[in-house]
């Protein structure tokens, strides 16, 4: 486990502050890039939003695991996978990122299925 955050002073919650439009951007692909190397390794988070993301100015860490779920144990999880990303979705919308959740998981989901890593 490491400490995120500069100094004394822990990373703030993504929730916790305001991105301008550029670096929102980023961040959102930054999180979708880390929800498909989850998947990758047979991981769906299962609680993401901006709650359990932290942010340090140009990056996030994804943190809190305790509801993640392996897929290969189980293929009925969709559901959670798109859940987590319709969390980020809705949250990045607020600064003009517009994307589908329901393309995006569809999408990772398949190349999971089909090993396309």
């Amino acid at each position: 486990m490491d400490y995120i955050g500069a100094g004394d002073q822990a990373a703030p919650l993504l929730r916790e502050v305001s991105l301008e439009r550029d670096e929102a951007r980023s961040l959102f692909e930054q999180v979708l890039r880390n929800i498909e190397l989850f998947l990758a390794c047979d991981c769906i988070h299962g609680d993401l939003s901006a709650y359990n993301i932290l942010y340090q100015p140009g990056k996030i860490t994804i943190i809190d695991f305790a509801q993640a779920v392996d897929p290969r144990y189980n293929l009925e999880v969709y559901p959670l996978l798109l859940r987590d990303i319709e969390r980020v979705c809705r949250y990045f919308a607020r600064y003009r990122v517009e994307a589908d959740p329901n393309i995006l998981a569809s999408a990772m989901w398949d190349r999971y299925l089909r090993g396309e890593w």
